[in-house]
């Protein structure tokens, strides 16, 4: 089995079984993960819009690639487009159709690129920033609107310019943020992976 059809597999049937959205349990939370923070705001009035940022944790940057094209970009069009289907979403590829033409093709593009690098194996982290900038574009203005804000290692998620000129007022603590300037954060330390894991849970906003 190929590695698209393997992240085609587990996300889709992760989808079905309704635990796609397992992966943002910050007890997922090992050394080695895939980071990747997001905010996620949608709704049919002013009246009972929502918004989500949280934290999800990966095995690596194709296992998020695998969970953006097989569940979450099919649960944002189905939603986007009013279709609703049920039990779950079909998949993303299907729900083109309902769209004009120049946003029907910079969603479709996006999907082709992906699947370029699932096939691959191999993707650079230019060439991964340049596929999640283009999703960003792609769905700041669906409903629901959702935005990928940082990601990365746990050190390269934690300084990302998201958290370091948008923590001003977040309170990370003062022994984290030195070890993270000193560029001693490790971790493989049980002790500094708690504090990562307590910081990305005090930014959860539901």
């Amino acid at each position: 089995m190929t590695n698209y059809e393997q992240m085609r597999e587990k996300w889709q049937t992760r989808l079905k079984l309704g635990k796609a959205e397992g992966c943002f349990d910050s007890k997922k939370l090992t050394p080695g993960k895939f980071c990747v923070h997001i905010t996620d705001c949608g709704g049919t009035s002013m009246s009972n819009m929502s918004e989500i940022e949280i934290t999800g944790y990966f095995e690596s940057p194709q296992d998020f690639l695998g969970y953006l094209r097989f569940a979450k970009i099919s649960a944002i069009l189905d939603v986007d487009t009013q279709t609703y289907q049920r039990p779950y979403p079909a998949v993303a590829d299907s729900y083109l159709g309902k769209y004009e033409k120049d946003k029907r093709n910079e969603i479709d593009w996006l999907l082709g690129q992906i699947d370029k690098y699932l096939i691959s194996e191999v993707i650079s982290g230019e060439q991964l920033s340049d596929i999640l900038d283009t999703f960003n574009a792609a769905f700041m203005d669906t409903n629901p609107e959702v935005q990928l804000l940082a990601w990365g290692s746990v050190y390269e998620t934690l300084t990302s310019p998201y958290f370091r000129e948008g923590d001003e007022d977040q309170n990370m603590p003062v022994e984290l943020r030195e070890l993270l300037e000193s560029g001693n954060f490790d971790e493989t330390k049980q002790e500094d992976l708690d504090m990562a894991r307590d910081y990305f849970e005090s930014r959860i906003n539901a």
